[in-house]
């Protein structure tokens, strides 16, 4: 019975890993394909100053908006990833309860 709860933790595990991989795989090919997007019309003579002004102010005010919630995603990815706490079958035991 024993092996069969491990068993069945790692799987979770291992299941919760490749989605939160996957996340994380979308998040960078936004952030990739944005910067594609502004050299590719840097290379093309497409991007002026006046357009690449107008990209940076609004870069400006996203920042500004979003900048805690990126800092906490930032965060999270490196809790998740680089300290890893806890997998799927872990007992936790908070205030003597499990």
């Amino acid at each position: 019975v024993n092996a069969f709860r491990e068993r069945r933790a790692l799987s979770l595990t291992l299941n919760d890993t490749k989605t939160a991989v996957n996340k994380l795989h979308q998040m960078v090919n936004i952030v990739v394909g944005a910067i594609i997007l502004i050299i590719w019309l840097l290379i093309l003579g497409i991007a002026t100053t006046h357009l690449l002004v107008f990209v940076s102010s609004q870069l400006l005010l996203a920042v500004f908006i979003f900048g805690n919630t990126c800092k906490t995603v930032f965060e999270s990815i490196i809790f998740l990833f680089a300290v890893h706490p806890f997998d799927v079958g872990d007992r936790c035991e908070i205030d003597g309860v499990q």
